[in-house]
C-alpha cells in the first residue's frame, strides 16, 4: 500500500528522485550517492530521469549500486509525456514525495506528482547563480551559502542550506592504485601529474578553466609536469586542439585528454595536484591531495587555510574572477606548489580532513532525512500549491509563449 503524504512509512521512505539529466555531473552524481545512502538506511528511493542523445553512463552507475533508474523518452520528448511518466512512477512507486533536482526537474515535480498539493516535493539546486522559475513556497536546498540572500531576494520562504556530499569513504587515499592511471598513460613515478576531472563544457567556464590550463603548462615549460584532462562534453574538440599545440610547441606530450572515466578515482589517485571547481575539486581534497580551484573570469587560486578557504566553501569550491584570465599567474600558483613538497604535503592533510569534517556523505544524507521527514510532517495540501501557481504558470507557459511570439515578429 503506497503511503500517504504527512504520514512516514512504516518500513522507510519512499523517495521519487527526479535527476536533472543522465550525465556525469556533479549534481548529478550527487543525487545517485544520496540515494544509495538512503537505500543503505533502509529506505526506498527510486530513480527518474529524462532521456538524452548518446552514453548515459549515470544508468550504469545507478545499476551498480542496485538502485532502480526510470528513464522517460529522449531530450525531446515532450514535458506533458515526461510527467505523465512521472506521475505513474509515483503512483507504482507509493512515493511519500518528490526530491527534484534543479530547475526543469522543479518544474516536472509541481505540475506532475506534486500537482493541487497531492504530494510533497523539495528541489535541490546546487547551481552557482540562483535562477528563477522553482516554486518560492516548496523547501528549496541550495547548496553554496553565498546564495541564501539571493534565494531569499527571488521570493523562496522555505531555504535550507545543505553543502554538496562527498563520500569520503570511496575517495579516500589509498582507497585505490593511482599507479595503475600513471603506466596506463605513460607517466612516470617522478613526473609531476596536474589532474582536471570535469564536464567539458561551457556552463560555468568549465571548459575555459582546461584551457587556461593547458596554457598554464605551456608557459611552465617543465619537462617534468604532465596534465590530465578527465572528461567528455561538447568543448573536447576545442580542448584536444589545445592540448595538440601545446605539445608540439613543447616538443613532447605534456597534455593528455583521455576521455570520460566512469570511475575517475585512479586519476585523482594519481595527482601531484587537483584543478578544477564543485564537487570534482572536493573529490580531489579528500583524496589529500592539493587542489587549486577554478571560477568565473579566469578565476583560478590555492585552497588553504585563511580566508578563501570559506569563501570557496560558500560557492561550492567556485571562484568569481574580476579580470582576464592570466596563464602566467595559474602557473606560478602550480610553481609554488610543485617547488614545494612540504607545503603539499601540508596541504594534504589539512584538505583531507577539511571535507571530512564539513562534506561528508553520511551527514549530508542525514540533513536531507530530516528534511524529509519535516516536509511529510508538513504537506502542502492545495492551498499550498496554490501559492505558487501564478508563479509557476508565469514560467512555465506565458514567458514561453511570449518568447515565441518575438521570434515571430
Amino acid at each position: 500500500m503506497p503511503s500517504r503524504a504527512g504520514a512516514a512509512p512504516r518500513d522507510g521512505l519512499r523517495v521519487l528522485v527526479h535527476l536533472n539529466n543522465l550525465a556525469l555531473g556533479g549534481a548529478q552524481i550527487n543525487a545517485v550517492d544520496i540515494a544509495r545512502t538512503l537505500h543503505g538506511r533502509g529506505h526506498h528511493p527510486v530513480l527518474f530521469a529524462q532521456g538524452v542523445d548518446g552514453p548515459a553512463p549515470l544508468v550504469e552507475r545507478a545499476a551498480a549500486h542496485g538502485l532502480d533508474l526510470v528513464v522517460a523518452g529522449g531530450p525531446d520528448t515532450p514535458h506533458r509525456a515526461v510527467r505523465t511518466r512521472l506521475e505513474r512512477l509515483a503512483r507504482d512507486h507509493g512515493s511519500d514525495l518528490v526530491h527534484a533536482w534543479e530547475v526543469r526537474a522543479a518544474r516536472n515535480a509541481y505540475f506532475g506528482p506534486g500537482r493541487f498539493g497531492r504530494l510533497p516535493v523539495l528541489t535541490t539546486f546546487y547551481g552557482v547563480r540562483m535562477l528563477r522559475g522553482m516554486p518560492r513556497h516548496q523547501p528549496l536546498v541550495l547548496g553554496l551559502g553565498a546564495l541564501t540572500a539571493e534565494g531569499r531576494a527571488f521570493g523562496h520562504r522555505d531555504l535550507h542550506l545543505v553543502e554538496p556530499p562527498v563520500d569520503t569513504r570511496a575517495d579516500a587515499p589509498g582507497a585505490v592504485d593511482g599507479a595503475a592511471f600513471r603506466a596506463a598513460h605513460g607517466i612516470g613515478a617522478d613526473e609531476h601529474l596536474l589532474v582536471i576531472v570535469t564536464r567539458l563544457v561551457p556552463d560555468l567556464g568549465k571548459d575555459a578553466g582546461a584551457e587556461l590550463t593547458v596554457e598554464a603548462v605551456r608557459l611552465l615549460a617543465d619537462p617534468r609536469v604532465r596534465l590530465a584532462v578527465v572528461g567528455e562534453g561538447p568543448s573536447r574538440g576545442r580542448l584536444r586542439a589545445a592540448a595538440a599545440a601545446a605539445n608540439a610547441g613543447l616538443g613532447r606530450e605534456a597534455v593528455l585528454v583521455p576521455g570520460q572515466m566512469p570511475d575517475p578515482r585512479t586519476a585523482y589517485a594519481a595527482a601531484d595536484v587537483v584543478l578544477g571547481m564543485g564537487s570534482s575539486a572536493l573529490r580531489g581534497l579528500a583524496h589529500g591531495k592539493p587542489v587549486v580551484v577554478h571560477g568565473a573570469g579566469g578565476y583560478t587560486a590555492v585552497h588553504e587555510p585563511g580566508p578563501l578557504a570559506e569563501e570557496h566553501a560558500s560557492r561550492c569550491m567556485y571562484g568569481l574572477g574580476t579580470g582576464a584570465p592570466s596563464a602566467a599567474a595559474l602557473a606560478a600558483q602550480v610553481r609554488g606548489l610543485l617547488d614545494d613538497p612540504g607545503r603539499r604535503a601540508r596541504l594534504s592533510a589539512w584538505g583531507r580532513e577539511w571535507v571530512v569534517g564539513r562534506f561528508s556523505l553520511e551527514s549530508v544524507t542525514t540533513a536531507f532525512e530530516r528534511l524529509y521527514r519535516a516536509a511529510l510532517a508538513d504537506p502542502p495540501g492545495l492551498a499550498g500549491w496554490l501559492r505558487d501557481a501564478e508563479q509557476m504558470a508565469r514560467y512555465e507557459y506565458l514567458k514561453p509563449a511570449g518568447l515565441r511570439l518575438l521570434r515571430r515578429g
